[in-house]
């Protein structure tokens, strides 16, 4: 896979990040996400885990998984994941 993304591009976005608190800046120094970054990012990680664990329970194969969970994370209601996450709860203490 080759990434098409111009260092320009990521510097912008960097910036760009930086002046809406989602991480700090400094050129040639590298970056630190906020608490507020932080937040989102886990955040997202808890989407993607959820979407991969339902998807795989049902029976699809993990890097399909991976891939649909990517597809459709971040367009997913709240409550659609809360009810997603009681399901798996209900299921994972059937299965034990």
């Amino acid at each position: 896979m080759s990434n098409n993304t111009s260092s320009p591009s990521v510097t912008k976005m960097m910036r760009r990040l930086d002046t809406t608190g989602y991480l700090e800046y400094e050129k040639y120094r590298g970056i630190r996400l906020t608490e507020q970054g932080t937040n989102v990012a886990q955040n997202i990680r808890r989407k993607h885990e959820l979407l991969t664990e339902f998807f795989t329970f049902i029976g699809v194969r993990e890097d399909i998984a991976n891939s649909d969970a990517e597809g459709i994370e971040h367009h997913l209601h709240s409550e659609t994941l809360e009810k997603l996450e009681e399901f798996l709860n209900a299921n994972r203490k059937k299965q034990k």
